[in-house]
């Protein structure tokens, strides 16, 4: 089984919350509650569509969460609001950097 590469961008369009998500946006857990901020976009593969949001942790931790597209829920304003609560957040898979550039 092969895995695609990945590129980590500071900005990307994803069209199922209608607009353009940025690397610091506030990121919402479904109650309204702070659970990180963007730290990349992920694109995968050589198709130019976003497969992931990069999470960065509130507090900082050096744990960085992959968010699947299908768990966002909405743009307002600057803030990413998501379909899921903080312990669901909490349980997905971290990020691992592609290491076969090296």
């Amino acid at each position: 089984m092969t895995t695609l590469s990945q590129r980590l961008l500071v900005c990307g369009r994803v069209d199922r919350v209608g607009g353009e998500v940025a690397r610091g946006m506030p990121v919402l857990a479904q109650d309204g509650r702070l659970v990180g901020i963007v730290a990349a976009v992920v694109q995968r593969g050589t198709a130019p569509t976003i497969s992931h949001i990069l999470l960065g942790q509130a507090p900082p931790t050096a744990v960085y969460r992959l968010i699947p597209l299908d768990l966002l829920d909405r743009l307002d304003g600057d803030r990413l609001w998501l379909r899921a609560t903080r312990q669901q957040i909490a349980m997905l898979p971290a990020h691992q950097p592609d290491d076969r550039a090296r």
